[in-house]
């Protein structure tokens, strides 16, 4: 299994999970596949917004990846 997928799957579970902690367990998980990729950053941020959005289409009822989406956001800002 890839680190992508790795990611991906943990990332599924916290987008149904209401865990009040739920937003910095999400960063770690984002933050590890970050500083294990041998991509650039740019490039790994891609393909986990590309898998998010992937998982989105899935369209199962009760996931909610605004958080997951928004942390990428915010880190694609700060290397702006």
């Amino acid at each position: 299994m890839d680190r992508l997928e790795t990611c991906i799957d943990a990332l599924r579970v916290l987008a149904r999970s209401n865990d009040p902690d739920r937003a910095s367990i999400v960063e770690g998980y984002i933050d590890a596949y970050l500083t294990t990729e041998t991509v650039s950053v740019w490039q790994a941020l891609e393909r986990l917004r590309k898998g998010i959005r992937d998982e989105q289409a899935e369209g199962r009822e009760g996931e909610n990846w605004s958080i997951a989406k928004g942390y990428i956001r915010s880190v694609l800002r700060g290397l702006a």
